[in-house]
Order: C-alpha cells, then sequence, then structure tokens
C-alpha cells in the first residue's frame, strides 16, 4: 500500500524487505557500482514537485564516470527528433513548430573515449512513444557498471524525460542499459 507518512528511508527499506524473496529465489544481488552522477538533480533525495522546473533548468547532458576501468570518458546524451503518433507540437516552441508536425523530442546516448571520440551508440530514438507525455527536455541523472565474471561490461545509464504534468513540470526517469565492448 502507499503510506506518504515514510520517509525515502523507510520506504526504500520497506521495497527490499517485500523484493527479497524474490532477489534470493532468482540469485540477483547489488552487485553494480555506480560510475556518475549529476549532483544537480538530487538523486538520491526526494524531490519537491515545486522544484522539478529549477531541475530541468540546471541538469546535465553528460556525465564523466569516475573511473575509466570500461574506457568511458564521458556519457552524451543530445535531443533529436524522431517520430511520434502524438501530438507534440505545443511543446515546442513557436520558431521550431513548422518542422516538428508529426515529431516529439527524442534523445541519442552515446559513449565517448579517452580520444574523446563516441565509440558506442547506446541508445537513439526513431520514434517516441506517447508513454513519454511530449518530452520538453532530457537529461543525465545517473550510470551504473557491472562486469560479470568472464563476461563484458554492462552500463545501465538513467535518463531523466522532462515533460509538461497537469499542474507543472513532470519528471520521469527512463533506463538504457546495454554491454561496453
Amino acid at each position: 500500500t502507499e503510506d506518504s507518512t515514510l520517509t525515502v528511508e523507510q520506504a526504500r527499506a520497506q521495497a527490499a524487505a517485500q523484493a527479497a524473496p524474490l532477489l534470493a529465489r532468482y540469485a540477483i544481488a547489488p552487485r553494480g557500482e555506480r560510475t556518475a552522477v549529476d549532483k544537480f538533480t538530487f538523486p538520491d533525495d526526494m524531490i519537491g514537485y515545486q522544484d522539478i522546473a529549477r531541475l530541468e533548468q540546471v541538469s546535465q547532458k553528460w556525465l564523466s564516470p569516475s573511473y575509466d576501468e570500461l574506457g568511458i570518458s564521458t556519457i552524451q546524451l543530445d535531443q533529436t527528433l524522431a517520430g511520434s503518433t502524438t501530438d507534440c507540437s505545443s511543446s515546442f516552441d513557436e520558431t521550431q513548430q513548422g518542422a516538428t508536425a508529426g515529431k516529439a523530442l527524442g534523445f541519442r546516448l552515446t559513449l565517448q573515449g579517452q580520444d574523446g571520440k563516441p565509440f558506442k551508440l547506446l541508445h537513439e530514438d526513431k520514434a517516441v512513444p506517447g508513454s513519454r507525455n511530449c518530452p520538453t527536455s532530457y537529461s543525465l541523472s545517473e550510470s551504473y557498471a557491472f562486469t560479470p565474471d568472464g563476461k563484458s561490461a554492462v552500463l545501465a545509464v538513467l535518463v531523466q524525460r522532462f515533460s509538461q504534468g497537469f499542474e507543472g513540470r513532470d519528471r520521469r526517469f527512463i533506463a538504457v542499459t546495454g554491454e561496453v565492448p
């Protein structure tokens, strides 16, 4: 049940206790390591609804992992126009609206090496699903890496999606995962 009187720590502890049997059953262990974080978006804190517009303004389009074992110097996010079955024309400013018919704001996520050149395309929107609710911008929140024994490393990047909600700005997260060569 949803209890709004819980603190973030209490809610996380409750969720962990409820998930423990499934995690044990499928031998899922928290072995990934947080490699980068956008400190301006407070991923570890509960954010008030009134603060979302401010967060959208200060959020970052790149993250630099805290170590270079995977050869990644930068995780780069670029906003793109992508196809959409939802009419998102109102989410663009007036100067862009002519070229945006049938389009929505999407994103491309690339990994850049120590030389600053992209070496892996992790994600690129060709079409934006209606469930994203006509995004107005994207930014990066944090990344995690895990290297299973004898296998290639995997990366999980949390992308923040901002859109216009019922009573103001809305923020949701998209997890993008991929193998790192």
